[in-house]
């Protein structure tokens, strides 16, 4: 690698004007002593909150000359190494010799494009000039693979689709509590449509035309996920992957059984139980699905239970699963998982469950902080059905009951009301208005 080059792309970064920029539900820490990484698919918008980060440090009265900025797709950077990161300090100190003895920021993008770069950043770290923040994509680079190489010294944040709250600030809608009561509602309506059908990838979003968001979405699917899995794993029966993705996709928001699922494929393609099981962790180590466990105060239970699948985006379900109805309702429910995951990611003690008795009753969402379990969460789509309402409404109260939470909601389209049931306060509030909470 020519330090010079590197020079250039220092320098290029420094004079560029930053792009327009969404913001982020989301708080980067830019002082703190740790390496913070984010990681989250591609397309999701890691590099724009590199950006951000890098305006609020402008807008603190940090000097452009004060933050590096190398993106390692680019292909003037390539091939770098380990090695390399000694021509960065080399590169930096020749072109500000004055900030030589200050603290200074720098922002590496797409870093699993670096040969053995978890050397080169812990000399980067070790030098303490630097306040270090990475970006990798989670379908090459797995959270949990920054963990173990740099060993207690990163503080990692996932960074998932554009939340409902998200998208509004990208429509420009900021004062949206100010619309709760106004005509200006329907508008957010119409956007929460939009969003349970084709989901939060801000390139989506931001496209008019239907065809060019499906195409997009399904080129997602090829690249971002499924190209990228196989040569990250390796992956050898490729027909598998896809018919596992198709399947999981199809059936996000419902209770999944590896065995069920095993007992109907091994017909089909001749694998074994540990392929079937490494395959759903690996879809789940890069993010385009999660598998959520049934909520028990023992542990035991909790790890011998089936898991309950929700995907990343409702637009990858509707751009890969198979469907010949609308099914609403399990889009509603994946949205609220979604929303909930937007909030785990701010708050580390928050964990996800679902519960489920020997009867069948079942509630969406346990939602616990610690050893507490803060608030049940149930997902009904057509609440005017009388039916669907006292189903949702009885398995409430009797996990109510069992777990010792008073703190009762339904999310729904558009009805909204507190009612009390066998003394019992439920809170019935539409997903706009939750998720805008």
């Amino acid at each position: 690698m020519d330090k010079e080059i590197i020079k250039q792309v220092i320098v290029e970064s420094q004079e560029s004007k930053l792009p327009e920029i969404v913001p982020r539900d989301i708080e980067i820490p830019l002082s703190s002593q740790k390496i913070i990484t984010i990681t989250g698919p591609r397309r999701v918008g890691k590099t724009y909150l590199v950006f951000y980060s890098i305006r609020n440090l402008i807008e603190q009265g940090i000097p452009r000359e004060r933050i590096i900025y190398l993106n390692f797709d680019d292909p003037r950077l390539l091939p770098f190494s380990a090695k390399d990161a000694e021509l960065i300090l080399e590169a930096y100190q020749e072109l500000y010799p004055e900030y030589r003895e200050e603290t200074n920021y720098i922002f590496l993008d797409e870093i699993q494009n670096v040969k053995d770069w978890e050397i080169g950043i812990r000399r980067l770290y070790d030098t303490r000039r630097f306040r270090i923040f990475l970006t990798g994509s989670s379908s090459k680079l797995l959270g949990k693979e920054i963990a173990t190489q740099l060993r207690g010294r990163a503080l990692s944040y996932e960074l998932l689709p554009f939340s409902f709250k998200e998208i509004l600030w990208a429509k420009g809608i900021k004062d949206y509590k100010s619309l709760f009561y106004s005509q200006e509602r329907f508008r957010i309506k119409k956007y929460l449509e939009e969003y349970l059908e084709m989901g939060g990838f801000p390139e989506v979003v931001l496209e008019d035309a239907l065809d060019i968001k499906i195409r997009t979405l399904r080129e997602y699917v090829e690249t971002i996920f499924f190209r990228d899995l196989v040569e990250h794993y390796n992956i050898k029966n490729q027909l598998l992957l896809r018919e596992l993705i198709r399947y999981l996709s199809t059936n996000t928001a419902s209770i999944f059984s590896l065995n069920s699922f095993y007992k109907w494929i091994k017909e089909i393609y001749h694998i074994t139980p540990r392929t079937l099981l490494n395959y759903i962790g690996h879809l789940e180590d890069i993010g385009l699905f999660f598998f959520t466990r049934r909520f028990s105060f023992s542990l035991k239970e909790q790890a011998k239970t089936l898991r309950k699948c929700h995907i990343v985006d409702n637009g990858i379900r509707l751009a890969y699963g198979f469907r010949f109805s609308e099914d609403k309702g399990k889009n509603l429910e994946n949205s609220v998982f979604l929303e909930l995951a937007h909030r785990k990611v701010r708050n580390p003690f928050m964990e996800i469950f679902y519960w489920q008795d020997y009867r069948g009753k079942e509630v969406d969402f346990v939602v616990t902080e610690g050893k507490r379990v803060t608030s049940l969460i149930q997902a009904c789509f057509k609440i005017e059905d009388i039916k669907a309402k006292e189903r949702e409404i009885s398995s409430l109260i009797k996990a109510s009951e069992e777990l010792r939470c008073a703190n009762l909601l339904v999310i729904t389209l558009d009805y909204e009301k507190e009612e009390v049931i066998n003394d019992k306060r439920l809170t019935f509030m539409p997903f706009w208005k939750w998720a805008l909470l």
